[in-house]
């Protein structure tokens, strides 16, 4: 009678423990997200229906969803540009470019792109694509991937901050923030802003003023260019507003 009690108990246990696995096995089957992996490629590797202007920055290549994509950075290095700015002064410019393609019947198409640039700057040039910043990924896990790209424009003859701009889209849909970087103007300087701080539309007793010029420094200008995006989408890009904001010239 104690054997067949202990088996009992044995079989109790193997049962609970059979049951437990069958049903974490069975969440786990449930998730069928998966992280998006990219992995980058060369210019001989972009497919020739891909097309781009200028010179190949960064090529990078995923599935999702939608497909198979590929996303496209590029920039032209800045050139003499005859045409004048609005202050009637000729100089030089530099363009950047980003697109995503798609694969459709085994072909690559074009989903969107960005065209951007400093035009005829007489001064300094800045136009170029922040190192590390361009991320693919899948923030509300619905397995479309959202594409950030970030970069800087500036035409300047002093230590001030350059535009920054990082703008994600997930399939069609774009999302934006733009202001400013901030840079290190004296050894006494340091950055005071935070992601809490960083939406001078919200921060408060800022009043547009010339004379409050330097609490643009390190913002940008609102969050209205993340409305009725999913909230994960905003957590993100101020994280990576922040994480790029400092401009180094080194």
């Amino acid at each position: 009678m104690k054997w067949i009690f202990l088996s009992g108990i044995v079989f109790f246990l193997f049962s609970c423990n059979s049951s437990s696995s069958d049903k974490k096995g069975a969440k786990s089957d449930s998730v069928t997200n998966k992280p998006i992996s990219t992995v980058s490629i060369t210019e001989t590797q972009v497919p020739p229906s891909v097309k781009f202007e200028g010179k190949l920055n960064e090529a990078l290549q995923w599935a999702d969803k939608s497909g198979d994509n590929i996303l496209i950075t590029s920039f032209v290095e800045p050139y003499d540009d005859k045409e004048k700015n609005e202050y009637g002064e000729e100089g030089q410019t530099a363009e950047l470019h980003t697109y995503q393609y798609v694969k459709k019947e085994g072909d690559y198409r074009l989903l969107w792109k960005i065209n951007d640039g400093e035009k005829s700057c007489p001064f300094d040039i800045t136009c170029n694509f922040i190192k590390g910043s361009t991320t693919v990924t899948d923030l509300d896990n619905d397995g479309i991937a959202e594409a950030t790209v970030q970069y800087r424009l500036a035409c300047r003859s002093d230590v001030s901050p350059a535009e920054m701009k990082l703008i994600m889209y997930e399939g069609a849909d774009k999302y934006i923030l733009q202001g400013l970087g901030w840079i290190k103007a004296s050894p006494e300087d340091s950055l005071t802003v935070t992601e809490n701080t960083a939406n001078l539309e919200t921060l408060p007793g800022y009043k547009k003023t010339e004379e409050e010029f330097m609490k643009t420094f390190g913002r940008y200008e609102s969050e209205k260019g993340f409305a009725g995006a999913p909230p994960e989408f905003l957590t993100y890009a101020r994280r990576q507003w922040m994480k790029f904001v400092i401009e180094s010239f080194e």
